[in-house]
């Protein structure tokens, strides 16, 4: 077996070509980089014939198959097997938890995947207010680990979403109202740049990398740890307000409204609302998730919506986070074929119910879709979430505004790739409507949540000019080649170039 050092041997023949006129990807190059890969890394490295056990969430990337996958053990493997990735030409993709929802997004079509699955170390820190945590966890993995402490991180709701990609993209949470989105509680990044350095990367040692990888995802390289803030947290009230919400529509709509903009003096409420539909049986639903990060199970910023008739209580419960993670996991379980959209606007009952009218107008129109599987999800961004994000230098996502903001998310599981053409057409219409609602409202916002946009949407546009042109800088003064932009070699998610 070769020493991992001698991988460093390996020509980095991409360094002959500028941006923009990057060799050709083939698959030759591909095999060559997986048998040197193999030969150095063993049983890490998996060919498809022994990759069965391999699954990810959504079925168009499960579908995909890479030349190689391999599962490096430390960050020094990850900056060792880049320069050999990039000697070959070869493309690839990064897996945190494979909560994608797209071909080579994390997982490389036709190229390696470096799948971090094996690094889910957590290092507690300075009287347990820190912890560096490995990139191969998911949500869910981190919650139980630090549950063991009664200790918690800024993360999201959904157990099987990677650590990674939630915090790179933003990162929206239960406990946003006081400490911001999930990248605004990043001390540090481990960092492997294109050319195979690792570094670390903080506010004061490199700013303005810092200020790209809090939201500008994964154009700068891999990331294989995090320091991220952690708080003690016990148990805590969480769960859906079910019941015959929908002859109520407008109440709900106006308590929403209400949480959005007159509690913002309690951080430790939050919530989101869902309206369903079950395409078998023509019917919508509505619901109301709440959460309260005490054990309290009827806290006062709920009690109006509490008290709407026909309001069915028994789906709270005071439980840990990661047993909440998991409910939202089997809300969208493996299998499926998904596809997320969102738009961003000024907090308004009204546009809540148009924008959800919209959605009923033209969901229906894939009814017949085999496995159909909809839901149209309005959550707050909060006034101190959105202070949060000037903090140490600011980060990428460029939100400015005078007040709270609304995100509303559609999120689309199917089963038949038969019906990809017209969900997709579908998810633009609603954008395009949705878009256009909100502007002749004149509560429009430019922000869109990165880690909840279509492949159609193009989220970098909403940061600001400022903030893009900046971003552009930073990527082409650590990325020059190109690598992880869009004709290089890592081209999922969505590219600064």
């Amino acid at each position: 077996m070769i020493p991992l050092p001698l991988l460093f041997a390996v020509p980095f023949v991409a360094a002959q070509f500028s941006l923009g006129t990057c060799p050709t990807v083939s698959s030759s190059g591909c095999e060559a980089a997986c048998n040197i890969l193999s030969e150095t890394l063993g049983s890490s490295v998996h060919f498809p014939a022994n990759n069965s056990n391999f699954i990810v969430w959504d079925a168009k990337q499960q579908e995909v198959v890479s030349a190689c996958r391999v599962t490096p053990t430390t960050s020094e493997q990850v900056s060792q097997i880049l320069p050999v990735l990039t000697g070959n030409w070869c493309r690839f993709a990064v897996k945190s938890g494979g909560h994608a929802r797209n071909a080579d997004d994390s997982v490389s079509a036709g190229g390696v995947t470096i799948d971090l699955v094996e690094m889910k170390s957590v290092e507690l820190l300075e009287d347990n207010t820190k912890a560096i945590v490995g990139a191969g966890h998911t949500l869910g993995s981190l919650y139980t680990s630090l549950e063991a402490h009664s200790l918690m991180c800024v993360g999201g709701r959904v157990f099987d979403v990677g650590t990674g990609g939630y915090l790179l993209g933003g990162g929206l949470s239960n406990w946003a109202p006081v400490y911001g989105f999930g990248t605004d509680n990043v001390f540090e990044f481990e960092l492997v740049l294109p050319n195979g350095t690792l570094t670390k990367v903080n506010d004061v040692s490199q700013p303005d990398l810092y200020f790209a990888l809090r939201g500008g995802m994964n154009n700068f390289g891999i990331v294989t740890k995090f320091t991220v803030r952690v708080f003690p947290q016990g148990p805590f009230m969480y769960g859906n307000v079910m019941g015959p919400l929908l002859d109520s529509r407008d109440a709900v709509t106006e308590e929403a409204f209400k949480l959005t903009t007159e509690w913002k003096n309690d951080t430790k409420m939050s919530f989101s609302y869902g309206y369903r539909y079950n395409a078998s049986m023509d019917q919508f639903s509505l619901y109301f998730t709440e959460t309260y990060t005490d054990p309290i199970m009827e806290p006062e910023p709920f009690r109006g919506l509490n008290a709407i008739p026909g309001a069915n209580r028994s789906g709270l419960r005071i439980d840990v986070a990661s047993s909440f993670a998991a409910d939202g996991a089997r809300g969208r379980p493996l299998g499926a074929r998904n596809l997320y959209a969102t738009m961003t606007y000024y907090p308004s009952a009204e546009l809540d119910r148009g924008i959800q009218d919209i959605y009923g107008e033209e969901v229906r129109s894939v009814r017949d879709a085999t496995g159909l599987s909809p839901n149209l999800i309005i959550q707050p961004v909060f006034e101190a979430q959105i202070r949060s994000c000037k903090e140490r230098g600011g980060n990428a996502l460029g939100i400015e505004a005078d007040g709270p903001l609304s995100i509303a998310l559609l999120t689309i599981g199917w089963s038949q790739q038969k019906d990809d053409s017209s969900i997709y057409a579908l998810a633009k219409r609603w954008v395009d409507r949705t878009k256009a609602l909100t502007v002749a409202a004149g509560k429009d916002h430019p922000w869109l949540y990165i880690n909840y946009a279509s492949q159609q949407q193009d989220p970098f546009a909403g940061y600001g000019e400022k903030n893009l042109a900046r971003l552009r800088k930073v990527h082409q003064d650590v990325d020059p080649m190109g690598i992880f932009g869009s004709v290089g070699l890592c081209r999922g998610y969505f590219k600064l170039l």
